[in-house]
């Protein structure tokens, strides 16, 4: 497993700053822009974007790009796997996008970087701060451990698995809940169990 620095394995773009670009009236540049409230657990809440009016069309480096992560420079810092279906919105400056080399794996460095030892590392010269953000600065220093990619493979497929499981055991235990509410109210309204 060798070690490397993230700016030597990815290239990452902070967001665009929106008040340079905000339109003051009505605009034909109308762009879907992410918000912090939009990345979710692992995933981007589509009805959390808002819409943006920019007074110029923007450079394609400012909206997400299938394969790129997309992460929050405030913890909780939600890295975020671009897909089809979540490419092409505008990302602000609270955010940096992400994009690897061709030696790893978008889906093993998003799960690297949600681990609580990166959040730890990138925010130990910022125990002070309330906000407890990161610098693009601190990002590029970052520590990466690199698995071969046979392995970045085994892992990402692992972890697939993991959620799957978890989101099987969340229906499992919804249909138990309500199974039981079915259960409870059969048996209260029978008189002679009484």
């Amino acid at each position: 497993m060798a070690l490397f620095y993230l700016r030597d394995i990815a290239t990452v773009q902070l967001g665009l700053i929106m008040s340079r670009k905000k339109a003051s009236g009505d605009s034909s540049y109308i762009y879907k822009r992410l918000t912090l409230r939009a990345m979710e657990n692992g995933n981007i809440n589509l009805e959390a974007t808002e819409p943006f009016y920019s007074a110029e069309a923007l450079q394609d480096e400012y909206l997400t790009k299938a394969g790129n992560i997309v992460m929050k420079l405030f913890s909780p810092f939600n890295p975020i796997v671009i897909t089809k279906k979540t490419e092409g919105y505008l990302f602000p400056s609270q955010m940096v996008s992400i994009r690897p080399n061709k030696h790893i794996l978008s889906e093993y460095l998003c799960l690297y970087l949600t681990q609580d030892f990166v959040a730890e590392r990138l925010l130990t010269n910022y125990f002070l701060i309330a906000q407890r953000a990161v610098t693009v600065d601190s990002l590029l220093n970052l520590e990466v451990r690199l698995p071969s990619l046979k392995n970045q493979h085994l892992i990402c497929d692992y972890n697939q698995n993991y959620h799957q499981l978890c989101s099987l055991r969340k229906e499992l235990v919804k249909e138990e809940q309500t199974m039981m509410k079915y259960i409870f109210s059969v048996l209260s309204r029978d008189k002679k169990l009484l």
